[in-house]
């Protein structure tokens, strides 16, 4: 773990990723509870999600060929510099009494169009900016504690600031997390240019079509990743009535407001990084299939309580344990995608990979605004939860032959496993 924090250019990233990762928490807490506020509507709720989820899904296909061609320390600069700009100007319109709320999608959707140059961006860097492939695991791991950290004290604080000081205040605090982001990764060295990367420097349309299908390509040639990919996919819709349900769970079956929210999103990161250090303390012989397939499940049944009873220990306890349970998920889903694709064909594959993986949550989020009139909170908790443990199921059988470095964690091993929880499993 010592040779990750020597490096300068990874410490500076860390930071960056750190303080960006902890005001996106303050962000999507006050957006969300704005409009919860203000509309009284999940279907709005739903909305506000997929307008940011959704357009990010399908912009990433051009930023995979952005982050292949050109400097990606820049590209996500950028984002991080107009996004910035983009949540300040939320902060503008929640001042107007008669919020256009029109507006705030079309901001949001801007904001999720730019955001694949970031998310994407940030996991194409870290193989380089290691070096060493048998670190990528470490590294992984330390990023991925570090998003358990966030979750840990993110929610908590977040829902306590927005009773304090207002979701206005919290939205500005999320845009300067930008701009430091922004300012981190300035600190990293500029990239050897590739000679691969510098043939193209002139595009026209037909080009660009080209370089964006060489992800699927790849994709395509890979029958056990492929399988992986829609297993991702599945849960990632399922876990889709979370993020829409909680707020109305904890507000109205709860009766705790942001608090009791911001208590049981912490209590999944506390699970996630009880779980992460669990794992990381034993000899793991499970095949990567296995154990894939084995955390989905899991996931349905740690969330089942959360359908059948009403009260915040219960459904904190719940929420720690479906954390616990999902820890080394994003760990080893991504590690796999970094080990098997070239560097150069990286950022197009990831994100042809979250053109599909990535519509699963938001598309889950859109159905449950949907279905809660229908069928209530607890309800399509306990529908989430069942399809969680029937796809997870069926891909102990699908995913039995996923190929994998050994995942076996040996005592003062190179290859220690830390694991995971990633704002949500939105891989």
């Amino acid at each position: 773990m010592k040779e990750l924090w020597r490096q300068y250019s990874f410490r500076w990233y860390w930071l960056g990723m750190f303080l960006s990762g902890l005001g996106d928490q303050f962000g999507w807490m006050g957006l969300t509870w704005f409009v919860m506020k203000k509309t009284g509507s999940s279907a709005a709720m739903g909305g506000v999600i997929l307008a940011y989820m959704l357009p990010a899904v399908f912009s990433g296909l051009v930023a995979g060929v952005l982050l292949d061609r050109y400097d990606r320390r820049k590209l996500i600069m950028l984002d991080n510099v107009v996004r910035g700009i983009i949540f300040i100007s939320l902060v503008v319109l929640l001042q107007i009494d008669q919020v256009p709320l029109g507006w705030i999608y079309v901001l949001i959707v801007t904001a999720g169009i730019l955001s694949p140059l970031s998310t994407a961006g940030a996991q194409t860097m870290l193989p380089s900016l290691v070096g060493d492939p048998k670190h990528l695991v470490k590294a992984n791991g330390v990023m991925e504690s570090q998003w358990q950290i966030v979750y840990m004290f993110g929610p908590a604080l977040a829902g306590v600031l927005i009773g304090w000081i207002g979701e206005a205040y919290v939205l500005i605090i999320d845009a300067a997390s930008f701009f430091v982001c922004a300012f981190c990764f300035s600190r990293l060295p500029k990239p050897v240019a590739s000679a691969k990367a510098a043939v193209q420097t002139k595009y026209d349309i037909r080009t660009l079509l080209l370089d964006m299908r060489m992800g699927y390509q790849f994709l395509l040639g890979k029958k056990q990743m492929i399988a992986l990919v829609v297993f991702t996919f599945l849960f990632n819709m399922a876990y889709g009535p979370i993020e829409i349900a909680l707020p109305l769970y904890a507000n109205n079956d709860l009766g705790g407001g942001s608090v009791a929210l911001g208590m049981l999103w912490s209590s999944l990161a506390i699970g996630a990084l009880v779980g992460s250090l669990f794992f990381s303390t034993v000899t793991w012989r499970l095949p990567l299939g296995v154990t894939l397939a084995g955390i989905i499940v899991a996931w349905g049944v740690t969330t089942m309580p959360l359908a059948l009873f009403s009260r915040l220990e219960i459904a904190m306890l719940s929420m720690a344990l479906a954390g616990f349970s999902y820890a080394p998920y994003n760990i080893l889903y991504r590690t796999y995608l970094q080990r098997q694709v070239p560097n150069e064909l990286l950022g197009r594959v990831m994100t042809s990979v979250r053109t599909i993986t990535g519509t699963g949550m938001p598309a889950g989020a859109a159905v449950s605004g949907l279905l809660i009139p229908l069928m209530g909170v607890s309800g399509l908790f306990g529908a989430g939860a069942i399809a969680c443990i029937i796809c997870g199921s069926i891909a102990f059988v699908m995913l039995r032959n996923l190929d994998t470095p050994s995942l076996a964690i040996e005592e003062g091993s190179d290859e220690e496993l830390h694991t995971v929880r990633q704002e949500g499993i939105k891989s």
